[in-house]
């Protein structure tokens, strides 16, 4: 759909975006001589070293004769928050293994718990009666209970406001210009662009363009009254840049057959607008880009965008390819070259 180039100051609906990752991390605990440990009164615990996820520091905390909460002949194995913080939200799970590697008893939980070290939550987590001894210490090697506790902690990350699509389009100045283009009464410039000539108005284009003001006016303005020739732009371009800086409005667009076409003016156009520093034209053709990105042309546009210098539509081009499976396609062309 063809975003509206009309001159309503309606502001266009935003978008906010609350990012969440997951960050996992795995600490080993290594009990070597565990007999020598086991028989610790009940509520006494062995501590791990602390270990690092996602920027917070961890322990494990293991009762080989369970918590004074706990069953009899079972284990206590918590995980423990040491950073001080206002609320962190993880996803442990324990593993009990042999010095091979080999699991002796394992259990996880699939809810997401919030862990807190001020106010009045809780700062750890884990099973009161994890295991019972008898289950694992006969079939241990070499006196060895190797702890893991894996834990996935889910970052939020500050809310995000991005670019709006369509962008807001500044409102018309100018009236009734495009009759004194089209009748070229007291026109004083003439522009011949690939064989096809154009009269124009230099006080009106410098009005309009710092580039064209520079160019009639600037200390390094034309010397000859010549006509001036542009060699590199298409006519049909320019004849809608013209029509642009007189009326404000780009018309030739409803009359183009077929997105394709629709969506190569609007490219030339842009780098025209940008060339003469026309910005409300630059806007009004990202607005028509932006409903044009697929998988053929984003990495075309983001080139386009990051040489003329158009933030939102890179922005949304970014966003485009932020798609694995995208991104993933991309990969598999010499496409991607265009990106670094």
């Amino acid at each position: 759909m063809l975003l509206s180039t009309d001159d309503s100051l309606d502001t266009p609906e935003t978008v906010s975006t609350l990012r969440v990752e997951k960050v996992k991390g795995s600490h080993l605990f290594k009990i070597m001589g565990y007999s020598l440990q086991r028989n610790i009164e009940r509520g006494k615990f062995l501590e791990s070293a602390t270990f690092s996820v996602a920027g917070y520091d961890w322990s494990i905390t293991y009762y080989p004769n369970g918590n004074l909460k706990a069953l009899d002949d079972y284990t206590s194995l918590f995980i423990y928050l040491k950073t001080e913080a206002q609320l962190v939200k993880a996803q442990p799970s324990f593993t009990f293994l042999d010095q091979d590697g080999n699991p002796l008893s394992e259990k996880r939980t699939t809810d997401v718990f919030n862990f807190s070290s001020v106010e009045k939550r809780t700062s750890d987590y884990g099973f009161l009666s994890f295991v019972k001894r008898s289950t694992f210490e006969s079939v241990l090697k070499d006196d060895c209970l190797l702890i893991r506790c894996t834990v996935t902690v889910f970052k939020d990350f500050p809310v995000e406001v991005e670019p709006a699509f369509p962008l807001r389009v500044p409102p018309p100045d100018v009236h009734q210009l495009s009759l004194l283009l089209e009748a070229g009464y007291g026109a004083d410039v003439i522009f011949e662009v690939n064989g096809v000539t154009f009269n124009a108005h230099k006080c009106i284009l410098a009005l309009k363009s710092q580039v064209f003001r520079a160019q009639f006016f600037g200390p390094l303005k034309e010397k000859s009254d010549t006509i001036i020739k542009i060699e590199d732009m298409d006519a049909q371009v320019f004849k809608s840049l013209l029509h642009f800086i007189y009326s404000q409005t780009i018309p030739e667009f409803e009359e183009i057959n077929g997105s394709e076409k629709k969506h190569n003016m609007a490219q030339h156009l842009l780098v025209a607008a940008d060339r003469y520093d026309l910005e409300r034209l630059k806007i009004i053709c990202q607005n028509i880009l932006y409903n044009s990105i697929d998988r053929s042309n984003v990495v075309g546009l983001l080139s386009l965008a990051e040489m003329h210098n158009c933030i939102h539509l890179k922005t949304a081009c970014l966003k485009f390819l932020a798609c694995p499976e995208i991104l993933g396609d991309l990969v598999a062309t010499k496409e991607l070259k265009m990106l670094s």
